[in-house]
């Protein structure tokens, strides 16, 4: 019998693990050559070179469009404003509805908002953890546009499906596809399925820049009101007369320096792909050994670039909570999060529907809302939040196979001394 660490035992890891910079001298010298350049942004609100940035801004989007074979790539400062640029070049604004999964960054349905539109959220699928197509063409409605879909963890949905009901009801697709950079569909890259791709450089993604996003599309108007967001459109737009696109724009340009940075960061993606691969094909296959724990599910052609390792937890099985559970890794060494993001539309702005102020807009704007964003419209989203979905941030620098042997070995010991956690769990309860 081996005691465990959450009952005074010792830890299977003893050590904290540590965060790893990713940059690397070449980074280090890219930001450099920018700072000596004297440069560090050369956009320009005005039509004419200016409007499009600088070398290094206009470089990291060639980078990027040859990288996953897009015609344009726009390059912006965060992956939220990529979004919101997104949506309104898609020109969908007050009294429009978007598609959106509720499993998912809030960012990606307060783009909406920001629009004036209203999200209107989808279930997901329990094995896949993305939006569920099937589940889709309940909630279309005449004043439906778009449907956003977050390729969550690393895993792309299912966008053949997502596109052929999008298709048939006339929608803009949009990919939000921040935490699956590099992953595939039968070799197509996702980001690339709908009209517009988002990517995020943020500093906790699988590359990055500290901050930054970038907009893929084959669409030239798409790609052209894009730029427009990014950039005080309406000055631009006044200045061209051939630019009779209405856009009122923001200052959402990134920097060369962000530029630089996100470069050399973009050549190393399919290195860091092929280590967080491998870390997750153990765990995968480690965890199928152990009852009550399921793994990844990628579905056949499907290639998955792990941002974070998905886990659901069956208490029914163990006989005790997913918090007691994850109690009990967190002292054997290893932090896992339950639950990741509450179901968008169970938080407040959109219980008592006030986003501007005290007003209610842009609810308000739509007669006879097909969703109220009561509890139950999205049943799994809702179980896997509040009693099973575990996520852990494994399968990245620094961990190596041996550290992987030791979270599977921690989470065995916890099963097969789950007994001793039966009067903890009720001691808890009793307490709280």
């Amino acid at each position: 019998m081996s005691k465990l660490a959450l009952l005074g035992g010792t830890p299977i890891r003893k050590e904290p693990i540590p965060w790893v910079n990713t940059m690397g001298a070449e980074e280090t010298e890219a930001v450099l050559k920018v700072m000596e350049s004297g440069s560090l942004s050369a956009f320009y609100g005005r039509a004419g070179s200016g409007f499009f940035g600088g070398n290094k801004v206009r470089e990291i989007e060639d980078s990027f469009a040859k990288k996953f074979g897009s015609k344009f790539a726009i390059s912006v400062n965060s992956a939220t404003t990529a979004l919101h640029a997104a949506i309104a070049a898609c020109e969908i604004g007050p009294g429009d509805e978007v598609l959106v999964t509720p499993y998912t960054m809030v960012a990606t349905a307060s783009a909406v908002l920001m629009n004036n539109a209203v999200p209107v959220f989808v279930d997901i699928d329990p094995d896949t953890f993305n939006l569920n197509p099937f589940e889709m063409e309940k909630w279309i409605t005449p004043r439906t546009k778009a449907v956003i879909v977050t390729n969550l963890f690393g895993l792309p949905a299912d966008l053949p499906e997502i596109l052929r009901i999008a298709n048939k009801h006339n929608l803009y697709v949009i990919e939000d596809n921040a935490q699956a950079p590099g992953a595939t569909i039968n070799g197509k890259f996702a980001s690339t399925f709908g009209h517009l791709g988002i990517f995020s450089l943020n500093y906790h993604k699988v590359i990055h820049s500290g901050e930054g996003g970038i907009i893929v599309t084959d669409d030239e108007d798409l790609a052209r009101r894009c730029q427009l967001v990014r950039n005080h459109g309406e000055m631009v737009v006044d200045d061209v007369n051939d630019w009779e696109t209405v856009v009122l724009g923001n200052n959402y340009r990134m920097t060369e320096l962000h530029a630089a940075i996100g470069i050399e960061q973009l050549k190393k993606l399919d290195g860091f792909l092929v280590k967080r691969r491998a870390l997750a094909d153990i765990i995968t296959n480690k965890l199928a050994q152990i009852p009550g724990i399921k793994g990844v599910t990628t579905p056949e052609g499907y290639e998955h670039s792990y941002y974070v390792y998905p886990i659901v937890f069956e208490s029914e099985i163990w006989g005790i909570s997913r918090q007691v559970f994850t109690d009990a890794l967190k002292a054997e060494g290893f932090p896992v999060y339950g639950g990741y993001q509450k179901p968008i539309y169970m938080l407040p702005m959109y219980q008592h529907k006030k986003v501007y102020n005290q007003t209610t807009i842009p609810f308000s704007l739509i007669d006879n809302p097909i969703q109220k964003y009561e509890r139950g419209i999205c049943p799994v989203v809702e179980e896997l939040y509040d009693n099973k979905f575990i996520s852990a941030d494994i399968c990245r620098e620094p961990f190596t196979a041996a550290d992987i042997d030791d979270f599977c070995a921690a989470i065995l010991k916890i099963w097969e001394e789950r007994d001793q956690l039966y009067d903890h769990q009720k001691d808890s309860v009793s307490f709280s």
